[in-house]
């Protein structure tokens, strides 16, 4: 039988997917097929790779995300001091009207090609996909040729946070934007049975409190809008393991604590399925 892993989008929250890969060894399972959206695309493609859950975790725990996202947004500015802070709101607009992001995008690039040591899909121990959304033809594109670190950036680059990927007369955008968990993609991969890795609490904004700022309010807009797909993706999956976690997408700074509850649960949830090694 051919075992698919699917690994879902989820921003901060996807290091969660490091913990569960530490599981799945563990137990002895091996997927035959890998696919993923946003950060569970990137895991995925290093996974991919051939590294290890454990050296993963050493290798993300050792790079400070706040430096690599060249954001200096004012959405989740906490400074005390007014004048200075409304200095630093008004400067940071000024990307939206002159780039097409916040942020280049060139460090996290850059990180990527060193990790994957410039290696492409064909290099690749274990199958591995992920999506990407073209802004300009509106259309879900399946990355699985060519440069990894192109598509790792591709299929993470949240608008308007990270520029979109210029490739081949495409802007390439977050593939969760369309399919944050793209069971279909590991089913045409030749997977008879997948696992899919659900970040996602879908009740994160059913309070007023958790509403922070404009950003809250335009993500909240997009959810609306993408739940229902990706509920209708979730329903696909063979098997679902879902990691509840009350993160940010961008609390990366919470990693080792996001890294152990993907471990605890998803290895208590895959025993619970019953998902032995063969």
């Amino acid at each position: 039988m051919k075992l698919g892993l699917v690994l879902s989008g989820g921003g901060a929250r996807g290091l969660a997917h490091i913990g569960v890969l530490k599981a799945l060894e563990e137990i002895g399972i091996h997927p035959d097929v890998i696919t993923g959206a946003s950060m569970g695309g990137i895991i995925g493609a290093m996974y991919s790779l051939g590294i290890e859950a454990k050296d993963l975790e050493n290798m993300l725990s050792k790079l400070d995300f706040n430096e690599l996202l060249e954001i200096r947004s004012f959405f989740y500015s906490q400074k005390e001091n007014k004048i200075l802070n409304t200095v630093v709101q008004q400067t940071s607009l000024i990307p939206l009207f002159t780039k097409l992001g916040f942020d280049s995008g060139r460090k996290i690039r850059k990180v990527f090609k060193d990790i994957t040591q410039d290696k492409e899909f064909k290099d690749l121990k274990i199958p591995f996909s992920c999506v990407a959304v073209d802004l300009i033809t509106e259309r879900l594109i399946t990355l699985n040729s060519g440069k990894l670190y192109e598509a790792m950036y591709a299929t993470g680059a949240i608008p308007p946070y990270l520029e979109p990927l210029e490739k081949d007369g495409m802007l390439l955008a977050d593939g969760g934007i369309l399919s944050n968990a793209p069971v279909d993609v590991a089913k045409e991969m030749g997977a008879e049975k997948v696992i899919l890795v659900d970040v996602n609490p879908l009740q994160t904004f059913r309070r007023k409190e958790n509403f922070r700022n404009a950003f809250d309010i335009i993500l909240r807009v997009l959810d609306i809008t993408l739940d229902t797909l990706y509920i209708d993706e979730l329903a696909k999956a063979d098997y679902l393991i879902q990691i509840p976690l009350n993160f940010d997408i961008f609390d990366f700074d919470k990693k080792e604590e996001i890294i152990k509850i993907g471990y605890t649960i998803g290895k208590e949830s895959l025993l619970a399925k019953g998902l032995k090694g063969s």
